[in-house]
């Protein structure tokens, strides 16, 4: 038992490190299979997302631009990001050089440290096996092996939130405010790190909080004032930091219409992400790969763009949720079911229901509050062993969840060899499943249940890791696991982007690869230049700047809609030899020529300077001289 490990009082209290157990070798396991999925053949994505690549770069040569997350070191605009990630990578890169694996790893490292922090949040409240099968459903989600793998600020994110939760519960366990001022900390934290995203926890939080019988009425408020005030005052400071500081003195706000941090937490990054239901440049989705309209709905997270990402054991955690509120209603548990239970719920409406600017790696905002409730479903038949409604709901789930795994293997395209895997997962989940529900009365029988339906339900999300293990990934939405049957789908979508088809999109997500005949004259540019070349859009910048170590100004940020420079400003920095190269590509301007700031630079430049062809790519050469 993890008594080996720890030891608790009831109501959580110090941990006490005991000799080695049983548990003690389950959590090595568990947390050197995380290690291993996170960490093998770790640089084979190269610069995965370019985008933040460049910025991770160009902190490396400006403090400036590590300090705001500039795209480039000329610090013409930021990212659409707060740079709390950023940085972490570039202490990285400082201590290990500037490459792949050293651009990783601190991502690698997180999804390993909220694995083992799932396990404790789950052991110094319940059982050994509980927080064992709670860390390894969290390791093994797809989507967490993929992230964990790339250099989104996700990680960072989730290991923020699940440890404010756990600040939270020691707060309502201990009767101290601290831990919610703690709490609010890491929240403001986590608004640094990816904004208002973070508040996806804050629903669970509240629930948590609601039976103020541990706290009373004054110290509830009290602790909400500390946790809110906290959070306020940490995401405030550096709103009022960003946009206080004058705008000639920082990069453009990439992402925002206003040079406007505030304005990208609320519109951008807030609530354009949750009602927007056009199809947007950033979605880089054709209607084909969406269907028709909005695929909104309860079932969207089960559709082919989401279901190998991360809700394998979604009807098994829907179910737990609901389970765990009844069942630790009244026990000292009844915080840790709300919280988590309030948390996945909350998130899986908000994903299942939000407009059409959504990715798929969104997912990954499931798979912390999915593993809690799933290992506190797991407590409930150790609790209750004579308790008939726990052991039905959770086959309930287990049934559910193995008739999901098979529907989603099934799926996938013909000649895939887990596709052969299907029945199984079906067959021990189900077989799981009425083990559970009628269980036997020898310790055997327990054992073989607890085999055979860990077995069902793992296997999917297995062998999904490891199919993301053999791609590559790169650009802005990374997927994980097989194609799949149906065509019209984001893998599809994605697949067809490798091959260049089309090759606007391509362009746009991946960012087009500089021609080897060009970097040269590229980086060899006037030194005199800020910027060794302007180009479109952000993830094409990015590949510049990467190729030829020099910045490289991305014209209207991102998606090229960003007023960053205007015209003005563009011609000035010309005439003032800042920028020596414009790199053009005539195939976006069905995308990038309506845009009412990069439209009229690429007309201009087109217009007044000479069009060379290297290697295949439009250059304009923006300097005199030599």
């Amino acid at each position: 038992m993890l008594s080996s490990i720890v030891s608790t009082t009831p109501t959580g209290g110090r941990w006490r490190l005991r000799h080695p157990g049983p548990e003690t070798w389950g959590l090595a396991a568990v947390l050197a299979l995380s290690a291993g999925l996170n960490l093998w053949n770790l640089g084979e994505n190269g610069w995965a997302n370019a985008f933040y690549t460049a910025a991770v770069q160009s902190g490396l040569h400006d403090g400036e631009s590590f300090l705001f997350g500039a795209s480039d070191w000329g610090n013409s605009i930021s990212v659409d990001k707060p740079p709390l990630s950023l940085w972490l990578m570039g202490l990285s890169v400082r201590v290990f050089g500037f490459n792949s694996w050293a651009l990783l790893l601190p991502q690698a490292v997180l999804g390993v440290a909220t694995t083992a922090l799932i396990f404790f949040v789950l052991r110094r409240r319940a059982g050994g096996a509980s927080a064992l099968i709670g860390a390894a459903v969290f390791a093994t989600t797809p989507i967490v092996v993929l992230l964990s793998r790339y250099n989104n600020p996700d990680p960072l994110l989730i290991f923020l939130m699940v440890l404010a939760l756990e600040a939270t519960m020691r707060g309502l366990e201990s009767a101290r405010v601290r831990w919610f001022a703690a709490a609010g900390l890491l929240l403001g934290l986590g608004f640094l790190t990816k904004q208002l995203q973070v508040l996806l926890v804050a629903p669970g939080l509240g629930l948590a909080a609601l039976p103020g019988r541990r706290l009373g009425f004054k110290k509830t408020l009290a602790a909400g004032g500390a946790l809110v005030g906290t959070l306020i005052g940490v995401a405030g400071a550096w709103l009022a930091f960003v946009d206080l500081t004058p705008a000639s003195a920082r990069p453009y706000v990439g992402s925002s219409t206003a040079n406007s941090l505030t304005q990208l937490t609320l519109g951008y990054n807030g609530l354009d992400r949750v009602v927007n239901t056009d199809d947007t440049v950033t979605n880089l989705m054709p209607k084909q790969y969406v269907g028709t309209g909005n695929d909104s709905g309860l079932l969207r997270m089960l559709n082919g763009n989401f279901n190998q990402e991360a809700t394998w054991l979604l009807p098994l955690g829907l179910v737990c949720a609901i389970l765990i509120i009844w069942i630790f209603r009244r026990t000292r548990l009844s915080s840790l079911a709300l919280a988590s239970s309030g948390w996945l719920l909350s998130t899986y409406l908000l994903l299942s229901f939000m407009g059409n600017d959504i990715h798929t790696y969104y997912t990954m905002n499931l798979a912390a509050p999915l593993a809690l409730t799933v290992g506190l479903g797991v407590e409930t038949l150790r609790s209750r062993p004579l308790s008939r409604l726990p052991r039905r709901a959770v086959a309930l789930g287990v049934g559910l969840s193995a008739i999901m795994g098979w529907l989603t293997l099934g799926s996938l395209e013909a000649g895939q060899f887990r596709q052969d895997l299907a029945w199984a997962v079906l067959g021990l989940g189900i077989l799981g499943a009425v083990l559970i529900a009628v269980p036997s009365p020898a310790a055997w029988g327990r054992w073989l249940a607890a085999v055979v339906t860990v077995t069902g339900l793992m296997l999917g999300p297995l062998v999904t890791d490891i199919a993301t293990l053999e791609r590559t990934e790169a650009g802005s939405n990374p997927v994980s696991g097989s194609l799949t049957k149906n065509p019209n789908t984001m893998g599809h979508f994605l697949a067809a982007l490798d091959r260049g088809n089309p090759q606007w999109a391509s362009d746009i997500s991946r960012g087009a690869v500089p021609p080897q005949d060009l970097v040269p004259i590229i980086r060899n540019s006037p030194a005199t230049c800020r910027w060794s070349a302007a180009t479109y859009t952000a993830q094409t910048a990015a590949n510049w700047q990467l190729a030829v170590t020099r910045p490289v100004m991305p014209v209207g940020g991102f998606s090229a809609s960003d007023p960053s420079p205007s015209l003005e400003q563009f011609k000035e920095l010309v005439a003032n030899n800042q920028v020596c190269y414009f790199v053009d590509y005539p195939e976006l301007d069905p995308v990038v020529m309506n845009q009412p700031a990069a439209g009229p630079i690429i007309s201009w430049v087109r217009s007044a300077f000479t069009r060379q062809i290297v290697d295949g790519v439009t250059v304009y050469r923006l300097v005199n001289g030599p």
